[in-house]
């Protein structure tokens, strides 16, 4: 049996100037509710719905092969990036254009990879070295998060691994529609090995984390939890974004966040971004 070969390089799938066009002319929608709720129209005329990716560039230097037909960040980032987490973005760029020497960024549920390379985009504007630790349970979206890396000239340490508050396997059960919102499950999905955050960025010999991002679908307190439970603090990020959309009352990891000395920077019915002075 032959294996599969590599993927072909970064250009080799290009939307066309018809969806190209189409693309254009979403990224120019404002960024209130109704546009956010109609952008959806154009999204077939734009390729979304052919079930294949397409090259594109991203957040000004950055380059991704996005597929906007199975992942809702990817399909936002192709047909309208001005919705796609627009203050979070916004408050991760300031905090990049504050400071000055080389950043450590830390992604949690890193998906594609999109957070990391709009972090390597700010920081290049910024006139700075960025050092990209992201962390992503689901192989196929490691693959993807590597291919754009590459092509962006991004480096960075990809560990494969669901976030979880001790050593182990976990099942993991991947949404085919969404791949975004692929979980941890208790029984099912396939099985995946686990790993504390703290102990990840230890065997990396990471020493200080300017920031990180962390959606890992309602998971977020288990893993934050055994985070500052056994990290030191100068392993503490100064800058959180989170996703809360998922949170239970009873375990909210922005409570858990807050309790650690951090203040609310902003906060929305998806995510909420901290700062530790």
């Amino acid at each position: 049996m032959s294996k599969k070969g590599p993927p072909p390089p970064f250009g080799a799938c290009p939307p066309g100037a018809f969806r190209n066009a189409v693309r254009v002319l979403a990224h120019l929608l404002p960024d209130v509710a109704l546009f956010r709720k109609t952008s959806s129209i154009l999204l077939g005329p734009a390729g979304g719905r052919d079930g294949r990716a397409y090259d594109v560039s991203v957040f000004g230097s950055m380059k991704a092969r996005l597929h906007p037909y199975d992942n809702i960040c990817e399909k936002r980032v192709y047909l309208t990036p001005q919705h796609w987490d627009p203050d979070e973005r916004r408050a991760l760029a300031k905090f990049i254009e504050r400071g000055a020497g080389p950043f450590v960024f830390v992604d949690v549920g890193a998906n594609a990879g999109l957070y990391s390379l709009f972090a390597a985009s700010a920081a290049r504007r910024a006139g700075r070295a960025i050092a990209i630790v992201a962390i992503e349970a689901d192989p196929v979206m490691c693959v993807r998060m590597a291919f754009n890396f590459a092509a962006s000239g991004v480096k960075a340490k990809i560990l494969p691994y669901a976030a979880t508050a001790a050593h182990g396997a976990v099942r993991l059960q991947v949404n085919a529609r969404s791949r975004g919102m692929t979980r941890i499950v208790e029984d099912g999905g396939e099985a995946v090995e686990g790993a504390p955050i703290a102990s990840m960025l230890a065997e990396q010999g990471v020493e200080h984390v300017d920031a990180m991002k962390i959606d890992i679908e309602g998971h977020e307190y288990a893993a934050l939890d055994a985070f500052f439970a056994n990290a030191p603090e100068a392993l503490w990020p100064r800058f959180v974004i989170i996703e809360t959309s998922h949170e239970d009352p009873e375990r909210a990891a922005s409570a858990l966040i807050a309790s650690r000395g951090y203040k609310t920077v902003m906060k929305n019915r998806l995510n909420a971004v901290f700062e530790r002075g």
